[in-house]
């Protein structure tokens, strides 16, 4: 008799439990959208390993309430719904700024090296970082305030340029949650070689300073002592730059850059960081990729 009563308690706790979120995911449901987003890739893929660019076209509803502390997440998703990486970012154009009439911007997104070949489906939303609500939008809802956006397919790379990482480059890391998504941190001087492409070409290259503390940096790209590229680093953006290189090369000639970020830091030497890395630290580099010159702009809001 004592086990059934268990049992009978037991159950009425669960039932209540599921009752309890079924209650709150319908009054979730009942909250108006507050804004659209739409995404459009430049091509129908992109290989692994290579930058595909993406136009955005946000809109927010008429008295809806949105703030400059809102992200937009983008997920990238198999068949399945795995998450496969992501871009989230924070908007070039803060989301309570937005209107009726569409804002619109481009966003350079690479393939991991390591992605799997086949179709990709893109998924965003708007949300607090790091784990704030999610804004109920317009659109195909794939659950949780996600929704179906865009898809395209990934080809196997086909490109036979391999950047390699010379002096002045950490080891690669990466996080758990992003196990295709990986970076290096340069120190104040990092060595990048690969053999020339043999025609028109570019260096992409994404980058961040997620320190904010270091204040801004400027990187220099130089091919020996001609200055190809001087880029401002503002902390907290990811950028994504091009750089044209040298042309009037033959195939296979050997290119040699040199990356210079100044200032440099010590992580443990700023008190508010509170750590014990020692190294020297310039910009954290995502992807490096030599490609033609015909490729789209690098990232930009209109």
């Amino acid at each position: 008799m004592h086990g059934m009563v268990d049992r009978a308690l037991r159950m009425t706790v669960v039932l209540a439990g599921v009752l309890f979120v079924q209650g709150c995911a319908a009054a979730e449901d009942t909250q108006q959208p507050a804004a659209s987003i739409a995404v459009s890739p430049a091509q129908p893929g992109g290989e692994a390993g290579g930058p595909i660019e993406f136009s955005y076209r946000v809109t927010r509803v008429p008295g809806a309430a949105l703030s400059d502390d809102h992200w937009v997440f983008v997920h990238l998703v198999d068949d399945a719904g795995t998450l496969l990486w992501t871009d989230d970012h924070r908007p070039p154009v803060p989301p309570s700024r937005w209107g009726a009439e569409p804002t619109t911007y481009r966003r350079t997104m690479f393939v991991p090296r390591t992605a799997s070949t086949g179709r990709v489906q893109v998924e965003a939303g708007l949300y607090v970082p790091p784990d704030g609500p999610r804004v109920r939008l317009t659109g195909t809802e794939k659950g949780d305030r996600s929704y179906a956006v865009a898809a395209f397919d990934v080809r196997p790379a086909s490109n036979g340029v391999f950047v390699a990482f010379g002096e002045g480059w950490h080891g690669a890391e990466r996080t758990p949650q992003e196990p295709l998504r990986d970076w290096r941190w340069s120190a104040g001087e990092g060595h990048l070689s690969f053999r020339h492409p043999g025609r028109d070409a570019v260096l992409w290259l994404e980058l961040d300073q997620p320190v904010a503390v270091v204040g801004p940096q400027r990187l220099e790209v130089r091919d020996g002592p001609t200055l190809l590229a001087t880029v401002a680093i503002t902390p907290g953006a990811r950028q994504v730059v091009r750089v044209a290189l040298p042309g009037g090369l033959a195939a296979g000639s050997l290119v040699e850059l040199d990356l210079t970020v100044q200032p440099t830091f010590v992580p443990a030497a700023v008190p508010a960081l509170r750590s014990q890395d020692a190294r020297e630290l310039g910009v954290r580099v995502f992807n490096v990729y030599v490609g033609s010159a015909a490729a789209g702009p690098s990232d930009s809001p209109k």
